[in-house]
Parts: structure tokens; C-alpha cells; sequence
């Protein structure tokens, strides 16, 4: 068992991963199998310390509660979305906490956290755990009785804190890149998400807000956000795929290459959210045009995706059967995932495509048990590290 500081951070903890709708099946058997060997000593798992690349699993809970709610799934929904909502919360607080208690003892810094690539890229976890939180809080905290006004209002407050920080991880890290000496990777990525999350989130927050002015600034900051992180990101990926058409990811990284999906889910999403909501302050006109464009996006984008998708579950597949050692990184398997059944939702909702939707629902499902896998295995790594 290997437990590391962040100045000590590898790669393998940073890495974030979505799957196919097969990835609830096949994916988590073949983990599962691979999470044995690691136990058994072939690769140490890595456990870092409380801090910024636990953020993965804060993602996942809050998207999946999200997700369980928009579908409808029954009891699983009626009682998911809400306990995974709580415990979402609770991941987000205890995260936090245990991580300012770390800073106050001095057993780390905001400076050693954003002194190598691998551990500033974190931060961008800990943008998109905070948004995801708030989506799901938007969405799911009104089914249990809760005023919508308090809904609203804390959806907003964790959007505008995890925009904030999604800004600030998006400039620094492309000022930063140019400077970089080392070869682009998919976890460079990480950092410049968190604005297409904001945009997705934010849409959903300016259709709650009553206050048009308000809104509309809402929208107008999703919009920017939306085309900030997609220049950036789109730069970085594909440079990222250059690379590794020639070299190949190492085994601890394997699950890296599901990265730059995130991105494709959320930013499809994204343009469903946007566009209609452009209706109350233009003409009709306008706004039916700008629907008819976030459709050709959204399937345009989807349909580009595809091939990676497959390339990223070979990889990941072909890592776990090789016993990649556990990292904080496992819980990509979620959020991607996440992205990509929100966006093939959405996209199928604006297109008034059946087919879509029903592939939004069993993406939903995939999650369910990739999730739970996640867990699982968490679980797992912690009591054994503390014996």
C-alpha cells in the first residue's frame, strides 16, 4: 500500500475517464479482476493524502444524482437521486475540510499543490465537484419538499464559486502550457473543463433564476464559458492526441484517455441548455435558429466522439485487465460517463429523438454500476491502507 504526498503526486491520481453503456458490465468485471491483482502486490495502489484528486468522487456522486432525477426511474430515482444528493454534500464538506485542516497543520500548501503539472491539474476536479453538487442540488433538492427559492439559491452560490475557480484553473494552466517542458498528456485537460461545466450548469441555473437581468448575465457568462473552455480544451486535446499516436499511455494512465470525453458530453449538453434559453430576450426567429444549430452541434460532436469512445474503452479496459493500481483517478469512470448521458439526453430531447433518450437512460444505468464499482473499491483501498 502506497500512501503519497501531493509534491509526490503521479499521474495515475489525476486521471479521469467516462465509459460507453457497456462500460457498467464489462468494464467493471474486468476492474474488478484488476483491483485483486493490485491488491495482491503486482502494482501498490495510490492513496493520496485528503485534498484536490479526491474531487472525482464529489463529480460523480452529484452527476449521477442529477441524472437519476431527470430520468425518472422509479423507486431507483425516487430514492437515489436524493441519498447520493446527501452524499454528495457530504463529500464536498468533509473534502473540504479535511483539506484545510491539512493546510492549518502545515502538512502541505496551496503553493506545493500547484508547484508540478500533475498536481495543479486537481484543481479542475475541485471546480467541477463544486458545480456538480450545485446542478444536482438544483435538480434534485426541490423532489424532497425543500423550497425552490433555496434550491436556486444555493445552485447559485456553488455556481458562481466553482466558475470562479474553473476560470482561474482554464487561464493559469494555458499561460502555463507554452512554459511547459514536458510532452502534452489528457490530464492537461483537466483544468480547462470546468467553464463547460459551468456552462451546462449555468443554463440550467439562468431557466430557475426569475430575475431576467440576472439570468441573462447567467447566460451570457455560459456562453463564454462554453466557447472558452472549448478552444482551450480543443487545443490541448488535440495536441495531447498527436502525442500519444507515438507514444503510448503508460498502464497507470490508461484511463486518462476518457479525459477529453468529458468535454464532448458536456459541451453537447451545454449548447441543448443555451439555446432555448436565448428565447426570452430574442425574437423567435432567433431563438428557433440557434436550437436548430445546438442540434447540429450536439450531433456532430456526438458522432466524432464515438471512435474515441472506443479507443478509451480498449484502453481502459487493457489497463484494468493489467492490473492498474488503484488511484483517486478511478472515479472518472464516472463523471465522463455522466457528461455523456446528460448530453445524449438533452441532444435527444431537442431533436425529439427517442433513440437518444433511451441511450441517455442506459448511459444512466452504466453509471449506476460504474459508480458503484467505484465505491466499492474506494472502500476497499482506505481500510486496507489503514491497517
Amino acid at each position: 500500500m502506497t500512501t503519497i504526498s501531493e509534491g509526490e503526486s503521479t499521474v495515475a491520481q489525476h486521471v479521469e475517464v467516462a465509459g460507453a453503456a457497456r462500460a457498467g458490465s464489462g468494464i467493471v468485471r474486468r476492474g474488478a479482476a484488476g483491483a485483486a491483482r493490485a491488491g495482491r502486490g503486482a502494482a501498490a495502489p495510490v492513496v493520496p493524502p485528503v485534498g484536490p484528486p479526491w474531487f472525482g468522487a464529489v463529480m460523480g456522486t452529484g452527476i449521477l444524482s442529477s441524472l437519476l432525477q431527470r430520468a425518472e426511474l422509479g423507486a431507483l430515482s425516487a430514492i437515489g437521486a436524493p441519498v447520493l444528493l446527501g452524499l454528495g454534500w457530504l463529500l464536498l464538506l468533509g473534502l473540504a475540510l479535511g483539506y484545510l485542516v491539512r493546510l492549518r497543520a502545515g502538512r502541505t500548501s496551496l503553493r506545493q499543490s500547484v508547484a508540478a503539472v500533475a498536481d495543479a491539474t486537481a484543481w479542475g476536479l475541485v471546480a467541477m465537484g463544486v458545480l456538480s453538487i450545485g446542478g444536482a442540488t438544483l435538480a434534485t433538492l426541490p423532489s424532497l419538499g425543500a423550497p425552490t427559492g433555496l434550491a436556486v439559491t444555493l445552485a447559485a452560490a456553488l455556481w458562481v464559486a466553482g466558475t470562479l475557480l474553473g476560470l482561474v484553473t482554464t487561464l493559469a494552466f494555458a499561460r502555463r502550457v507554452p512554459r511547459e517542458p514536458g510532452a502534452p498528456t489528457f490530464t492537461w485537460g483537466l483544468p480547462v473543463v470546468p467553464p463547460m461545466v459551468s456552462a451546462t450548469t449555468g443554463a440550467a441555473l439562468a431557466a430557475a433564476l426569475t430575475t431576467s437581468g440576472v439570468a441573462l448575465a447567467v447566460l451570457v457568462v455560459s456562453a463564454a464559458c462554453f466557447v472558452l473552455s472549448l478552444v482551450v480544451g480543443g487545443w490541448i486535446f488535440a495536441a495531447a492526441y498527436r502525442h500519444h499516436r507515438r507514444v503510448p499511455l503508460p498502464l497507470a494512465a490508461s484511463v486518462s484517455a476518457w479525459i477529453p470525453l468529458g468535454i464532448v458530453g458536456q459541451s453537447t449538453a451545454a449548447a441543448q441548455g443555451i439555446a432555448p434559453e436565448t428565447g426570452r430576450w430574442s425574437s423567435p426567429d432567433v431563438a428557433e435558429l440557434l436550437r436548430g444549430l445546438a442540434v447540429g452541434y450536439g450531433a456532430v460532436v456526438l458522432l466524432v466522439g464515438m471512435p474515441l469512445v472506443l479507443w478509451a474503452v480498449r484502453r481502459t479496459v487493457s489497463g484494468l485487465a493489467q492490473g492498474m493500481p488503484f488511484s483517486p483517478g478511478w472515479w472518472a469512470l464516472t463523471f465522463p460517463l455522466g457528461t455523456l448521458a446528460l448530453g445524449a439526453g438533452a441532444l435527444g430531447a431537442g431533436a425529439g429523438s427517442a433513440a437518444l433518450v433511451a441511450l441517455g437512460v442506459a448511459l444512466t444505468l452504466a453509471l449506476v454500476g460504474t459508480g458503484t464499482f467505484c465505491a466499492l473499491a474506494t472502500v476497499r483501498v482506505l481500510v486496507a491502507a489503514r491497517r
